[in-house]
């Protein structure tokens, strides 16, 4: 049996600390928790194998009290590195029905001159505060109107793409999935009285929708992980 039948999995990673957190489905608040210290951070190529090692050992602890594996999950990361960066973009059409398509388009295109001109951030989170529709703002995406304007105000929250690039690589390691990584500086706005020392609370709250603003585009899935890999990956 793999966790996605039973809940899910939150990895809070910060410079000195990894949190694993189980939230059954259906909860906000996790049932299980494992927590270590790693040595300095993932930023230091010698910390590298050593934080691996313990992250594999953890795992295989939730496991066993658990007694399923742990396939897949989503990361919490707190970074220095954390950048909110804002832009707009606009566009002029012959008058037609406003649809999502139309708006997914022009995310999409600030992306790519975002990707084109960026190479230090990766972008974490995409979030629309503001739709200018033919000279009238709104706060959501207004329902199949007739319109010739739209101006998009679009927020970016960005992380380190080189720290993006080893937490994938380290949990590639050690066979998990990642669904989705949540930069902690960011979704710890969204807490109001909830203390979240583990980063893995106000990332189960934006994974869920706390933040009606934002965009959730679908990317390319990389090669999934079977049950039959990670028990053969007990072995290693």
């Amino acid at each position: 049996m793999n966790n996605s039948e039973k809940g899910d999995f939150y990895f809070g990673i910060s410079d000195n600390k990894i949190y694993i957190c189980f939230f059954e489905k259906g909860k906000q608040k996790y049932s299980n928790i494992i927590e270590f210290e790693i040595p300095d951070n993932l930023m230091n190529k010698l910390n590298f194998k050593p934080i691996q090692n313990l992250l594999k050992e953890n795992i295989r602890k939730l496991e066993k009290r658990l007694g399923f594996f742990l396939i897949n999950g989503n990361i919490s990361i707190q970074s220095k590195s954390y950048q909110s960066i804002l832009f707009s973009i606009k566009n002029v059409f012959d008058e037609k029905v406003l649809d999502k398509k139309i708006v997914i388009n022009l995310v999409q295109s600030m992306i790519q001159q975002f990707d084109n001109n960026e190479k230090n951030l990766s972008i974490t989170h995409i979030i629309i505060n503001k739709y200018v529709i033919d000279d009238k703002v709104y706060s959501y995406l207004p329902n199949e109107i007739r319109f010739k304007k739209i101006v998009l105000e679009i927020e970016f929250i960005c992380l380190d793409k080189e720290l993006i690039n080893k937490v994938k690589r380290l949990f590639n390691e050690c066979k998990i999935n990642i669904n989705k990584i949540v930069s902690y500086d960011y979704a710890k706005r969204f807490l109001i009285s909830d203390r979240d020392d583990t980063m893995c609370i106000s990332a189960n709250k934006i994974l869920n929708g706390e933040n009606q603003s934002e965009v959730f585009l679908s990317e390319a899935l990389p090669k999934k992980t079977s049950i039959f890999n990670k028990i053969f990956g007990l072995f290693d």
